[in-house]
């Protein structure tokens, strides 16, 4: 089997099943290979040409981009994930599409009929109140334990997040951000481990590799959580729209309101008070959803 089939090629868990160990390890951790090795190269050369820009540039232009320098920064992490993506991409179309394809035709010919489009808006409302629920709810859960105040590393991360243009942030955290890193960690990770191990193991080695991902003990914590969750509604949902979508609600929601460092003023029984309230909020809908789509 060649380089390319480990790839791009899909195989089913009855063809992986005779697989040894380290040929399964290979078949998972290669699009995450080739996906860093493209976004680092891509990261030095965008850095190149700024540093270029900077040097050879006018004096207006190298005002801009002294003056908007985590916005910059921003932009250049969103195209980096975004080539990086791109490099993978037919990687996550047949995963996503081998994953639910035949799925969808299985379940459309035992049904005989079409879902009723108000359970199905439903079904959404819901995954959306428990992104929202869940994302508060471990902030506010974060800053009453002094978790995050803890963390030079984290501190250093959100300066550059929040120092970012409001709107550029937006766009990177609400669309960019989502898409592609659902595309590597859900969209072929994780369909990639349940078919090479259990699927709860998949989850939690999907969502813990998520979590490291970002580089620092609080976001890894936090990207783990959230992560075994959007691998959980994936799996309930049975479509890469579902992960999306938790995705982009959760780092919108977070965004918009903490940008002016909201979160902060919450403390004492006031926060409790939150976190309980969202805690409830999370559970009522992780119900809903698991009754919904057994």
């Amino acid at each position: 089997m060649n380089f390319k089939d480990m790839l791009n090629q899909y195989f089913s868990k009855e063809q992986i099943s005779s697989w040894t160990s380290l040929r399964k390890s290979g078949y998972i951790l290669l699009p995450l290979i080739v996906y860093f090795l493209v976004h680092d190269i891509a990261e030095i050369l965008l850095w190149a040409g700024t540093d270029q820009l900077m040097l050879r540039g006018s004096l207006q232009i190298k005002t801009i981009l002294t003056e908007n320098a985590y916005t910059v920064q921003g932009i250049v992490n969103g195209l980096m994930i975004l080539i990086g993506v791109v490099a993978i991409g037919k990687t996550v179309k047949v995963e996503v599409e081998g994953a639910e394809g035949k799925r969808f035709r299985q379940q459309s010919e035992e049904s005989g009929r079409a879902e009723i489009p108000e359970k199905k808006i439903m079904d959404y409302v819901m995954l959306a109140v428990l992104s929202f629920a869940a994302a508060f709810s471990l902030n506010i859960l974060f800053g009453m334990l002094g978790i995050t105040e803890s963390s030079e590393a984290y501190n250093r991360a959100a300066d550059a997040q929040y120092g970012v243009d409001f709107f550029v942030g937006l766009i990177l955290y609400g669309i960019v951000s989502p898409i592609a890193e659902e595309a590597v960690f859900r969209g072929v990770m994780y369909n990639r481990m349940k078919r090479c191990f259990d699927h709860r193991l998949a989850l939690i080695l999907s969502a813990l590799l998520f979590g490291c991902y970002h580089g620092n003990v609080v976001q890894a914590i936090y990207g783990s959580l959230l992560g075994a969750l959007m691998a959980y509604v994936y799996e309930k949902y049975q479509s890469f729209a579902a992960p999306v979508l938790f995705h982009a609600v959760a780092n919108v929601s977070i965004y918009a309101l903490t940008y002016h460092n909201s979160l902060t003023k919450i403390s004492g029984m006031a926060g409790w008070i939150l976190v309980a309230g969202f805690g409830i909020a999370v559970f009522v809908c992780l119900r809903y959803i698991n009754k919904r789509k057994m």
